[in-house]
């Protein structure tokens, strides 16, 4: 299949957290100052795109390799990139990448959370 992040979009996403599988870790790539206009309404890993190396990010996730790990940021690109360099770096076994991001999120399933 290649080293490339599984896409899902926000309905695919809800529908996940509403079934009885177990939960994704959801791991948010955006800066600091994006968290502070609008902040994913989930429990996340914030890993900034900015200090993401190997070795950072296997302190924060080594010991949960093994999990199904889905990726956002604002619209899907750079998340979409952290998930195939997740892959290729083997840092994770199956990642998602949530299309749209925390916009479509925000837009198609909890409005409350600013757009920007």
């Amino acid at each position: 299949m290649g080293n490339y992040p599984k896409t899902l979009n926000a309905f695919d996403l809800n529908e996940w957290f509403n079934s009885e599988d177990e939960n994704p870790i959801i791991i948010d790539v955006r800066e600091d100052s994006e968290l502070e206009i609008a902040c994913f309404s989930r429990e996340f890993l914030h890993l900034p795109i900015s200090k993401v190396s190997a070795e950072y990010v296997k302190t924060k996730i080594s010991d949960l390799k093994d999990k199904k790990f889905v990726v956002l940021c604002h619209a899907g690109i750079r998340s979409y990139n952290f998930g195939q360099w997740a892959l290729e770096n083997n840092l994770v076994n199956e990642i998602w990448n949530l299309e749209e991001g925390i916009d479509g999120w925000s837009q198609y399933i909890d409005q409350t959370i600013p757009r920007y």
